[in-house]
């Protein structure tokens, strides 16, 4: 009894820590009672305890053991430091309760690792857990596996983690402990329960007879969802939806489609990674070279069998990829083609998206293979090539699909358009873009549509129906202007029978509207030999009557949006055009014309000029009105006076009715004809841009450019060159065929007449606004003294924003046409420039040189590729095997050579365009290995390499995927600094980021206890910047995962980086039409040109914009004075 009474004076902490037995009880009691009392989770109280819980759960006594059962629970559901105690106390249940054989025991230690799971510490009592199931002990197994099945039956698999889980479920099925195995198939059927048969590939290997066992138990599970019945803390706004969809329907019912329902999980991702490369044979490479079919056909079985492995480590496969090309491109023996098939789809299945790095040097050798008409080969193929397509993006390809679309045998060209279409059905809205889909589009129409194989045709019609499927008819429509309405119904047809993958609904589903045959676009057609004046084909004979404007976009579209609509109509004869004038013409009008008299004439043509501008629009005969200005006299008309109201009269119609291009061709050429009389100079221009806001000014351009320079008359084409520059001022750049002006701008620079030379050079300052740099290259060969005042030039506007367009469709575009428009006018004027296919000249002696063993014959090799890429200027992504030569060199022993490749990268960069994204994978991520160089020099050349790629292919292709997280993983410390220093500028400027920007955390919580200090102050730069994207509480719950002395400093830094968190840039706004006009002007500093004219409301808005365009700046310019006075004068 004293010793009793000297413990029952102790504090109730201190009880819970006494050697008697007793005393431990009589704490725990304490404890649990004053656990219940406190209300405050974030009370002192809980923090005397924090170290004491652990010992709570672990007592030798197994009375005592219970009573701290119930105290720890009560901990841990009620303290807001319980989450900091999770690993010492799970582990504690694991080992010193799980193997008690009280029930209530290990009722209260499972109860307490479903409370740290509701306390958002699921992964760390998972882990746990797993090493739970290698004890000894078979009880503590056993309890481990029933607490799985329960954490997976009530939080699911949104909260638990399954991959572990399944990976561990061969191995528990062949335990001796019968009890284990038992569980382990119940845990099994719980987690089949969720994912269904994703389940199925990871157990693929285990015994027969328990597959079968399992079989039947998953047969006896519902159909219906499971639902989550325990919810985390931050889930309680899904309990409470839960609950009250329980009250509205309490036979459990819900409706589907419900977002929160068990989520789809792809068998893949439950899978191991299998390792092949070493385990292929080491003569492999020897036996495919053979000479003997034999041979290559035995290393093609084993690569065969190796891929067969569902999921592959990632590696290099370079060589392999390399090796079955060869044997698919150029091996007669269709047996081995079709394995070196089945093989390239294995690696691509297995791979997945670490496989899109091959796919421009596999995808044009099968298309091309496809010549090959046994259904074994032909099915292996398709195979192949679809396997390799969900490994990268159509973008990424189009080039190679493109080339082949055209190819002289029908079979390939019938499988080209077969795998577009199964290539469209994994697409949406927003990996097919309109800059993508036009040019398949085209070539589907340009070449298959009308090809003479019936096989060729069908195949087009199922692409096209597809493309339909996916984007919407409205998107697909400008590009059938040209179809006969017998084609266009078999192309819908064809898209009313696609199934998308996995069954996705798209907006043409949600939108179905009945589109006349008749409707065509503005879509701007090849540049004719000369102004074609040929009767159109049969779908503009089934046009609509004159008057009748298209149907436009919604219920209250106007007459002035249906006129954004190109009108096409039949040719008529001058007799038809007097009877149609006739009817809406005065009889004096008509009587006088062609009068001898020009007093009469004039009369004429003041009645007919009245009588336009009174006429109803919708009964206005365009082209019978244009044409009869062509009665003798006609446009040899010798007053000017008279000229000059044939012309308003021309100007009138086409802004009044719906003009079409045939009518603007009746009239263009005589119109031209004015612009170099001084007299009728300014109606001729007011004529030429009424019609381009009627035809669009694309169209209309190289209409008059065309003629202009067919007269050989200087003045018209100096004038024409004039008007064109202040036209593409008023109407924007949109849709401007650049490859058709150059040759005309160089023939204008090369002529006699100064003003000719005059307005070119005028005409390429106005260009180089929307153009930028890209433009002058064109003009690199001209005359020194022509180059300067070229330059000169482009000195004046450098800097310029593009002015607002005032006129055409580019003013009234809103909402989705104004998305279009500046998504083709961000990528449409860089891809019309001219670029050249160079794979033809990068030759297999040109890439031998490159892998040299004698560093002088390498140096000429990547001078002879520099040589390649200079000549060429703008090249496509096809570049033959020249990839996997230069990615050898940035590993290059001799620096002078990583360099000189480094320069290649950047001259590739500028010539390849945005076409480079598909090259990031195979060239891209090797240029990050040079920032671990230890020359400066060196590193500062990567680093410039990188800017440049990522200035072409913006940066989201750089955060996708594992490859930049398993750089930042290496231990290089100039790497680790780098990188670092590069993704802290990089990452505030973006407005969203890929989810696999996740992966790098880990990595950079070990740069900020990095040796190397330099790496750790990055490091801590960078947190603000990955905090902005991910968001504090994703990356303190990564921190948990941490050591307990690593997680207590990264949680420190990480609530210091909170507070300097950038925000992220808003969205652009539409309210400026120029920056949608420019592809990639100079602008001035940011916001300054806008800034000076925001409301009142918005003045501490602009004002911090202003603010930190001075802190961009080294020295305050005028312009940024100037625009502070004006932005608080107006505010």
């Amino acid at each position: 009894m004293g010793d009793d009474s000297e413990w029952m004076t102790l504090p109730t902490d201190q009880k819970c820590e006494h050697k008697v037995w007793k005393a431990r009880l009589s704490g725990y009691t304490e404890a649990l009672q004053q656990f219940q009392r406190v209300t405050d989770e974030k009370s002192p109280e809980w923090g005397k305890y924090q170290g004491l819980i652990k010992t709570f759960v672990a007592d030798s006594n197994a009375v005592a053991q219970l009573k701290g059962l119930e105290a720890a629970l009560a901990y841990v559901e009620k303290a807001h430091v319980a989450s900091r105690t999770v690993g010492e106390v799970v582990s504690g249940v694991v080992c010193k309760v799980f193997n008690q054989p009280k029930a209530r025991a290990k009722e209260l230690g499972s109860d307490i690792c479903l409370m740290y799971i509701e306390i958002e510490k699921g992964e760390v009592v998972q882990e746990e857990l797993l090493k739970g199931l290698d004890n000894k002990n078979p009880k503590i197994a056993l309890a481990c596996v029933e607490v799985l099945r329960r954490a997976v039956s009530e939080f699911g698999p949104k909260v638990i983690t399954l991959k572990p889980v399944v990976k561990v479920l061969p191995k528990l099925f062949e335990l001796r402990e019968k009890a284990v195995r038992d569980e382990a198939k119940l845990l099994a059927v719980e987690v089949y329960r969720w994912i269904r048969d994703a389940l199925r590939p990871p157990l693929q290997n285990i015994n027969a007879v328990l597959l079968k066992d399992l079989e039947e138990e998953w047969a006896k599970l519902p159909s219906s969802v499971p639902r989550q019945s325990r919810f985390l803390r931050s889930q309680q706004d899904l309990r409470a939806k839960y609950e009250e969809q329980q009250q509205q329907q309490p036979d459990g019912d819900t409706a589907d489609g419900d977002g929160d329902a068990a989520p789809t999980v792809d068998a893949y991702e439950l899978l191991e990674a299998v390792e092949i490369l070493s385990k292929m044979p080491k003569d492999f490479y020897e036996k495919i070279e053979a000479k003997k079919w034999q041979e290559r056909k035995e290393a093609l079985e084993a690569l065969e069998t190796l891929t067969t492995n569902p999921k592959l480590q990632a590696g290099e496969y370079g060589d392999v990829v390399k090796a079955l090309n060869k044997v698919i491109g150029k091996d007669t023996n269709v047996m081995l083609v079709t394995i070196a098939a089945k093989c390239v789809a294995g690696l691509a299945t297995g791979l997945r998206k670490k496989f899109g790095v091959y796919a421009g040097h596999l995808v044009p050798t099968m298309l091309e293979k496809f010549k090959e008409r046994k259904t074994q080969v032909v099915q292996a193929l398709q195979e192949a090539v679809d396997a390799v397509f969900l490994s990268t993006t159509l973008q990424n390809i189009s080039e190679d699909v493109l080339a082949v679309m055209d190819n002289k045998n029908p079979s390939v060209k019938q499988q080209a358009s077969l795998f577009l279409s199964r290539s469209f059905c994994h697409c949406t809205t927003t990996t097919l873009p309109k800059s993508l889909l036009k040019p398949l589009c085209v070539a589907l129409l340009k070449v298959h549509l009308h090809d003479s194989a019936p096989e060729v045709r069908d195949a087009a019609f199922e692409a096209l129906g597809t493309a339909m499927k996916v984007v919407g008819e409205r998107a697909v429509n400008p590009f059938l202007a040209d179809v006969d309405k017998l084609k266009i119904d078999k192309i819908k047809e064809c898209s009313e029978k696609v199934e998308l993958a996995g069954g996705r609904k798209t907006s043409g589903q949600m939108k179905k509207k009945p589109v006349s045959n008749a409707e065509p676009t503005a879509e701007a057609s090849a540049r004719p030999s000369a102004p074609s004046r040929k009767t159109p084909t049969a779908s503009a004979q089934s046009a609509p009557k004159k008057g009748k404007a298209p149907a436009s976009k919604g219920a209250a579209a106007t007459t002035k949006n249906a006129k954004n609509k190109e009108t096409v109509e039949p040719e008529l004869s001058l007799e038809v055009c007097e009877e149609q004038a006739a009817m809406v013409l005065p009889a004096s009008c008509m009587q006088t014309l062609d009068s001898a008299n020009w007093k009469e004439r004039l009369a004429a043509m003041e009645d007919f000029h009245k009588a336009v501008e009174q006429m109803d629009s919708r009964e206005m005969p365009c082209q019978a009105l244009v044409r009869l200005l062509a009665k003798k006299p006609g446009w040899k008309e010798t007053n000017f006076q008279v000229m000059q109201l044939k012309l308003q009269v021309v100007a009138t119609v086409a802004q009044r009715g719906s003009f079409s291009r045939t009518s603007a061709l009746a009239v263009l050429e005589a119109v031209v004809d004015r612009t170099g009389d001084i007299k009728c100079s300014g109606r001729a221009k007011e004529a030429l841009s009424a019609v381009a806001e009627a035809c669009k000014l694309p169209w209309t351009a190289e209409q008059v450019v065309f003629i202009a320079f067919g007269q050989k008359n200087p003045k018209n084409q100096a004038e024409a060159l004039c008007w064109l520059s202040s036209a593409i001022k008023e109407f924007g750049f949109a849709g401007i065929n650049v490859k058709a002006f150059i040759n005309n701008v160089k023939t204008a620079l090369a002529a006699t007449n100064p003003a000719v030379r005059s307005a070119a050079v005028s005409l390429l300052g106005v260009m180089y606004m929307y153009m930028g740099a890209p433009l002058r290259i064109f003009f690199e060969d001209e005359r020194t003294s022509l180059l300067s005042q070229i330059d000169a030039e482009f000195e004046k506007v450098k800097g310029q924003t593009p002015p607002a367009p005032i006129r055409g469709s580019s003013k009234a575009s809103t909402g989705e046409e104004a998305d279009e428009q500046e998504e083709e006018l961000g990528t449409d004027v860089v891809d019309l420039l001219p670029r050249i296919d160079i794979s033809d000249k990068i030759t297999s002696e040109m890439v031998s040189k490159i892998g040299d063993k004698n560093w002088k014959l390498r140096k000429e090799g990547l001078d002879e590729v520099a040589a390649v890429l200079s000549d060429a200027k703008f090249i496509t992504a096809s570049i033959g095997e020249l990839p996997l030569a230069l990615k050898a060199r940035l590993t290059d022993s001799n620096k002078i050579l990583v360099q000189r490749t480094l320069s290649i990268l950047q001259q590739m960069a500028v010539a390849m365009g945005p076409a480079l994204r598909q090259h990031i994978r195979g060239l891209g991520f090797p240029i990050l290995n040079v920032l671990g160089d230890s020359k400066n020099s060196v590193r500062a050349a990567g680093l410039a390499t990188l800017n440049m790629w990522v200035e072409q292919t913006g940066m989201k292709e750089w955060l996708e995927g594992e490859e930049l997280s398993e750089e930042l993983k290496k231990e290089n410390p100039f790497l680790r600094h780098e990188l670092l220093a590069w993704l802290a500028g990089k990452l505030p400027s973006l407005r969203s980021v890929p989810s696999d920007l996740s992966l790098c955390v880990p990595h950079l919580y070990c740069c900020l206890e990095d040796r190397n200090v330099d790496v750790r102050k990055k490091a801590q730069d960078a947190l603000p910047a990955f905090m902005m994207h991910l968001g504090f509480d994703k990356m303190n719950k990564a921190a948990a995962k941490l050591k307990p002395a690593s997680k207590d400093q990264v949680v420190g830094l990480l609530e210091k980086a909170r507070a300097s968190v950038p925000a992220k840039p808003s969205a652009p706004t539409k309210t400026t039409p120029a920056a949608s006009g420019s592809v990639k002007a100079t602008q001035s500093p940011p916001g300054l040109n806008r800034l000076a004219f925001f409301p009142t409301t918005s003045l501490h808005v602009g004002l911090h914009a202003i603010i930190l365009g001075f802190h961009h700046l080294s020295d305050y310019s005028d312009a940024h004075v100037n625009c502070l006075l004006r932005f608080l004068g107006s505010s």
